[in-house]
């Protein structure tokens, strides 16, 4: 099976990464809203903040955590900031886009066993202003999976998987949702920090592509559809 995901450029914004995550750690809860709010004043797109800010900072975090830089507490905290962030911009990132649900119907989940879901958060408002109808599964389930994949005529699956100690489990998934889905031709795309290592990975879950990044998603979902691009 051929996958062509697309790399990430080098981000640009780390210096804003660095600032934003101190300022989630600061403790004052209404420091984070003011940051953003002086960013989009500045003229940061809200799309830079989705995808290079929140998401990197996001990454950030939980490598804190692992290194016990931070606690789980702060982390959980930190989270949710951001996930509030990701809702209260998006009015403006979906502005100019396309007709809703013109591309197609798209499931979105993250792998089991996985707990943060502001990955499929932000990679979902890229969907939508790209003209996808989404489903989110915020905890993933594999009976509710294939129940939904079961009922409703999915064009697209798309899982993030961060770690590769999820990878057996959900390959038996992936097999089990063609099997019984409404669409037959679905195709599945995943996505996460797993594939910025180790891109053979979309092999051994059986996808039928894969991405690095939510702007790199749509393309690849698009290619997977046959389908051009035709907003920015």
């Amino acid at each position: 099976m051929s996958s062509s995901g697309l790399a990430p450029e080098p981000s640009s914004a780390a210096p804003l990464v660095a600032d934003f995550t101190e300022t989630l750690l600061s403790g004052d809860d209404s420091a984070p809203g003011a940051f953003v709010r002086s960013l989009l004043k500045q003229g940061v797109a809200p799309g830079t903040l989705l995808e290079d800010v929140f998401t990197q900072a996001a990454r950030e975090l939980g490598q804190r955590w692992v290194t016990d830089d931070c606690s789980f507490y702060e982390v959980t905290i930190a989270a949710g900031h951001i996930q509030r962030l990701v809702r209260a911009i998006s009015p403006l990132f979906l502005a100019n886009g396309a007709m809703h649900g013109s591309m197609g119907r798209m499931l979105l989940t993250c792998a089991p066993g996985e707990q943060h879901s502001l990955g499929t958060m932000v990679i979902a408002e890229y969907f939508i202003r790209d003209g996808w109808d989404v489903h989110l599964m915020t905890i993933y389930g594999a009976d509710i999976l294939l129940d939904m994949v079961r009922k409703a005529d999915y064009h697209c699956l798309g899982v993030s998987v961060s770690c590769d100690q999820h990878v057996a489990g959900l390959r038996k998934d992936i097999r089990r949702a063609r099997q019984v889905s409404r669409n037959p031709d679905i195709k599945v795309l995943v996505g996460g920090q797993l594939f910025m290592m180790e891109s053979n990975t979309t092999d051994l879950l059986g996808a039928d592509g894969f991405a690095t990044d939510a702007t790199s998603a749509v393309a690849e979902a698009r290619r997977l559809r046959g389908m051009s691009r035709v907003i920015g």
